[in-house]
């Protein structure tokens, strides 16, 4: 997997765990009366997240909790080159029953096609169930699109246990206020060492880092019909004055970019003790040394609370036939149901979606492993998604691009958010 916001680590959960005692009769419960005196009703799913053994599991449980239908998961390409291959079936009537997808934002130019079923009412209590900011992110213009998968991630503060207690620093910063304190604290000009960690350079990261800040201080990045960006507000600038004042004015975080091969958070800056602290999720534990000591703190808060960004999956209903839409509508009932749920999480080493997922006892015993599960997942109460407008590709661009420019100083953070809005409003226009 590439360290796209939509996670699929290996790392907070060390290993794979069986698929729990239960999760077959609860998926049995939710089945919605298919017969098995009749031949199964088989349909397809597509996903570019898991594997051949996962599918075949996934598959096999489903099946004997419901006799009367059968599920035949297939593995379709990477994620960068799945949308493609959707819209085509979709053109040519050969789509499958259920979609899974690691981009949510796929979802409303699917529903263009007309095939895509809205699951508004559909589910019970199950999307109730969800975080908060995961269950509003799956709706668009008042459609439920889809419903979230579990296996989720987000992102926290990593900061250097050995660097603080040589700064007399007792405990991780709780606000942003405290983040820049501490970071001066930190920072050693003459050893070129900083405290805190901004990323910069060309990629998706950066909007996504920044968004979490922007909620921190009250902002939003659209209004609520999505038709047009309002993250040039006072609570915008305030974000990224914070963020232009820690590179430029007190020069607490370094001005270049560690980005490399495609790590676009910069992991190296913390791992190689370049920094003391930085934002971001659970992969980068995978890369930090062992002689390096680290803690990891909730995302800090803002003038208005505290927020996080989470990167989710979905799965959605496409148009078949009468009797696969409800053997869809009964797999994807299967896959948000709390036990299975906490199975996903537990063996792909992401989040739960919803708190029921947590409490179960095979994600309890498997976040046990790792004690820094406990904080990304404490994080998600907090946590937003992305808008999944059709125009939130070109919107983050736009956000990086002039993110960057305001940290070189070549334009005012109010600038920058002014051009990045305009530049935004433009591709909302354009795509409806």
């Amino acid at each position: 997997m590439t360290r796209s916001p939509r996670l699929r680590t290996k790392v907070l959960l060390a290993a794979a765990v069986g698929l729990c005692a239960g999760s077959a009769a609860a998926a049995g419960a939710l089945a919605g009366g298919a017969s098995a005196s009749t031949a199964p009703v088989s349909f397809t799913y597509w996903t570019s997240g898991w594997a051949p053994k996962e599918i075949a599991t996934i598959d096999s449980t489903f099946d004997a909790a419901n006799p009367g239908y059968k599920a035949e998961g297939q593995y379709i390409s990477t994620s960068d080159e799945y949308l493609p291959k959707v819209i085509s079936a979709l053109k040519t009537g050969t789509q499958p029953t259920v979609l899974t997808d690691q981009n949510p934002s796929d979802l409303p130019l699917i529903a263009e096609s007309g095939k895509l079923i809205p699951l508004n009412g559909k589910l019970g209590q199950l999307t109730n169930q969800l975080y908060p900011g995961i269950r509003a992110s799956v709706f668009y213009r008042g459609k439920q699109l889809g419903m979230a998968l579990a296996d989720e991630g987000d992102i926290a503060l990593f900061y250097n246990k050995s660097d603080f207690a040589q700064a007399g620093i007792a405990s991780p910063p709780q606000t942003w206020t405290q983040v820049e304190a501490d970071a001066a604290k930190l920072t050693d000009p003459a050893s070129n060492r900083y405290g805190f960690y901004v990323p910069t350079g060309d990629a998706e990261w950066i909007s996504y880092d920044w968004e979490a800040l922007l909620w921190a201080d009250g902002g939003s990045l659209l209004n609520p019909s999505q038709t047009k960006a309002t993250f040039d507000s006072p609570a915008g600038v305030r974000a990224l004055t914070t963020w232009v004042d820690m590179v430029r004015k007190e020069k607490v975080a370094p001005a270049t970019s560690f980005a490399s091969g495609g790590n676009f958070d910069g992991p190296t800056a913390f791992s190689s003790n370049a920094v003391a602290m930085i934002i971001d999720g659970p992969w980068l534990e995978g890369e930090v040394p062992s002689s390096l000591k680290y803690g990891i703190a909730l995302f800090p808060a803002g003038t208005k609370g505290r927020a996080t960004n989470i990167g989710i999956g979905v799965v959605a209903l496409l148009k078949t036939t009468s009797a696969q839409d409800k053997a869809g509508l009964a797999f994807i009932k299967f896959l948000a149901s709390p036990k299975e749920g906490a199975y996903l999480a537990s063996t792909g080493g992401g989040l739960p979606s919803s708190p029921a997922q947590l409490g179960q006892s095979s994600l309890r015993q498997a976040a046990a492993k790792n004690p820094n599960y406990k904080v990304f997942a404490a994080n998600e109460k907090y946590g937003q998604v992305r808008p999944i407008t059709p125009a939130y590709t070109a919107i983050s661009e736009d956000l990086w691009t002039e993110i960057n420019a305001a940290i070189s100083g070549s334009v005012s953070p109010s600038q920058a958010l002014r051009t990045a809005a305009n530049e935004a409003d433009q591709a909302l226009a354009k795509n409806g």
